[in-house]
């Protein structure tokens, strides 16, 4: 795992500034802690900063060929780098190194572009071609490693982070307001730009072809869903059982010490399972608690701990939490920690201490349909049977407003607002409109914004991404579009940024068996029937887990990592959160509105609606102006909103015996 950037001239002659790419690169630092290249000459410039994993001693990138002609970086792991290896070495290849980059290089060699085909992983690669002044740069099926870019007007640059492009003062930077528009709707952007205007993101499952100023970007791969009508359950457990353990396996090789995220969930556990059978020695494990009712998974993590015997390492997090929001906004290069991202902080520095390499179980709700909205928006259709439009219109709503909101995570009261609205869509737009739902809608925006902010995105809707994959006419069955529409669209530009991101700033990679690129192929094939047998989300991997997991385990409903939030701002934080709007430089600058700000945080005070979501989401938006386009540097801006948030006079904590009386968590376990 590493990061990578670089720089592409338009036309010969071009010459690429040595200093400007070892300041992007420099930017990338915690990405790569344990060492760093660069290949500059004439017309290209490559930079790479290094997480040492396979082959520590030769693995030194960037990587050329016998001639020098070619040269390679790459961020990510090529899971399949041995056996492909072979092949080149009988083709009469030589190797210099033994890591699974320089496969890349001679692979690109023997097949061109279409060696991406060839890789199992997940990768970003550079790879620059000097006898056909050409720049290829490619991103894996499913986006779990990035790839920004910005066209100058005589190069192209390129990094794995915003922040290393930003470092180039020949990119300006101006705020985006239609990225701006999308991220309050979504809490990610489901296209293929940036909130800095002129930066863009490579899609996943594409490559870019950079050559005299042309660019040309085509994907090659893509999902398919052909559901097996004759497929059996039995059929559909074997062979899901082999490839999630060939996937686990897989993403078990390392020449350094490995580890794994465990929640209170079947996917993480069902890793951690899977890991334990496959490793001679104990497995790491690290989880994340809550004192707050509803959020505490240690106890049935801990469950699954003992049960696999693994070397289980916890924490619990407390409101301070969020005293590292700042740096955790600057690492993302976005407004994208919401409130899982704390805890995912937390658990990913605890296991650097002992680790650099976890595996994760993200990725399996998409594949095995296990949301539970997957099965409400099946429900829809018999809903407006059953309730004419004028009550749901009416009286549901006026109903609902008769009741405070007291729970903290998601109510009778909110998922009956959400079922009640999505009734009256049809079925395309209640799931685009269903997954922003706890965020900000068009009616929200029109409050939010003023007139000059409305102008800026006038005439477009957000909600255009999700639509065009949900309208794929490739896809039929109602279950697989949700899938598909999750796996193209919210799994790329959403969690394996968070993934990504809060991993690599603490040099940890994370490897997700459940992405792998051929499991995933597969569900693809699988018959809705069996994923979701009698309308119980994620049949398949529940019985799969019966075979693994404690029972209690697999009857549990799902959860995940996450905090209180709710609870948190309505106490704790509360303070925080107003003194940070009410001074919010977004207002000032003429974007969104004070009052209607206000009425969120009186809302959620009062209790009339849990606007958690929302206003955490304006919080993430504020620090990340600020840090942009503050009125001093982006780092000092950075700084003195952790002065900010470090000054702030929390709440004295009890923190279990033995743990740091300052430290916003506390050591339950080790």
């Amino acid at each position: 795992m590493c990061g990578i950037c670089g720089e592409a001239g338009k036309a010969d002659g071009y010459q690429v500034d040595a200093a400007r790419i070892q300041k992007m690169t420099d930017a990338l630092s915690h990405r790569g802690p344990d060492d760093d290249g660069y290949h500059v000459h004439q017309m290209i410039g490559l930079g790479q900063r290094r997480l040492s994993i396979i082959d520590l001693s030769t693995g030194h990138q960037p990587i050329a060929n016998e001639d020098r002609t070619i040269w390679v970086v790459l961020n990510g792991e090529i899971y399949n780098f041995q056996p492909l290896r072979e092949e080149l070495l009988r083709a009469g290849h030589r190797f210099s190194t033994s890591t699974d980059t320089e496969v890349i290089l001679h692979l690109y060699e023997e097949e061109g572009v279409d060696c991406l085909n060839r890789l199992r992983g997940m990768f970003a690669i550079a790879l620059w071609d000097d006898r056909e002044k050409l720049l290829l740069l490619a991103r894996d099926r499913l986006g779990k490693k990035p790839v920004f870019y910005s066209q100058l007007p005589q190069s192209l640059i390129f990094s794995s982070e915003v922040k290393s492009l930003l470092t180039d003062e020949r990119l300006a930077r101006r705020l985006n307001p239609l990225a701006v528009h999308d991220f309050l709707s979504f809490k990610f952007i489901p296209r293929q730009d940036d909130l800095i205007d002129g930066v863009h993101k490579l899609p996943p499952a594409s490559y870019m072809l950079y050559r005299n100023g042309e660019m040309t970007i085509r994907r090659y791969w893509n999902l398919e869903y052909a559901p097996d009508a004759r497929m059996t359950e039995e059929e559909a457990l074997a062979r899901t059982e082999e490839i999630l353990a060939q996937s686990v396996r897989l993403r078990m090789i390392s020449d350094v010490p490995i580890g794994a995220f465990l929640s209170s969930g079947l996917d993480s556990g069902m890793i951690v399972a899977l890991m334990s059978q496959m490793s001679p020695d104990p497995v790491n494990t690290f989880s994340i608690g809550d004192s707050t009712q509803g959020y505490n998974e240690l106890p049935n993590a801990r469950l699954i701990a003992e049960h696999c015997h693994t070397n289980h390492n916890e924490l619990v997090v407390h409101p301070d939490a969020v005293k590292i929001l700042p740096d955790l906004v600057w690492h993302l290069d976005g407004p994208y920690a919401d409130v899982p991202a704390l805890p995912m902080y937390y658990v990913a520095k605890l296991a650097r201490e002992h680790v650099k390499v976890v595996l994760t179980g993200d990725g399996g709700d998409e594949s095995f349909a296990g949301y539970d909205r997957y099965i409400a928006n099946l429900l829809l259709a018999k809903y407006r049977n059953l309730l004419p439009l004028v009550i749901r219109e009416k009286m549901i709503p006026a109903i609902l407003n008769l009741f405070r909101e007291k729970t903290e995570r998601k109510s009778w009261r909110q998922s009956w607002r959400w079922f009640n609205t999505m009734s009256m869509l049809p079925d395309s737009e209640s799931y685009a409109r269903g997954i922003s739902f706890f965020h900000f809608q068009n009616e929200d925006k029109e409050r939010l914004y003023t007139d000059a902010f409305k102008q800026m995105v006038r005439g477009h809707n957000s909600l255009d991404g999700i639509l065009s994959r949900f309208a794929d006419d490739r896809v039929r069955d109602p279950v697989d579009k949700m899938t598909f529409s999750d796996l193209m669209i919210r799994v790329p530009e959403y969690s394996n940024i968070k993934i990504d991101r809060i991993t690599m700033m603490h040099g940890l990679e994370a490897r997700c068996p459940f992405l792998d690129h051929q499991l995933v192929e597969f569900a693809a094939t699988i018959p809705t029937r069996i994923k979701l047998r009698h309308l119980n989300r994620k049949h398949l991997i529940k019985k799969l887990a019966g075979k693994y997991l404690p029972r209690k385990i697999v009857g549990l409903p799902k959860q995940g990592f996450g905090s209180p939030i709710n609870t948190w701002l309505r106490g704790d934080l509360k303070g925080l959160a107003e003194g940070l709007l009410h001074s919010s430089m977004l207002v000032r600058d003429g974007l969104f509105r004070k009052e209607y700000i206000q009425t969120l945080l009186d809302q959620h005070a009062s209790q009339q609606f849990n606007n958690g979501t929302r206003i955490w989401g304006l919080i993430n938006v504020e620090i990340w102006y600020r840090i942009n386009f503050g009125d001093r540097s982006p780092v000092e801006m950075k700084e003195n909103l952790k002065d900010l948030f470090h000054g702030w006079q929390y709440p004295q904590k009890t923190a279990p015996a033995g743990s740091p009386a300052d430290s916003p968590v506390a050591a339950a376990g080790g």
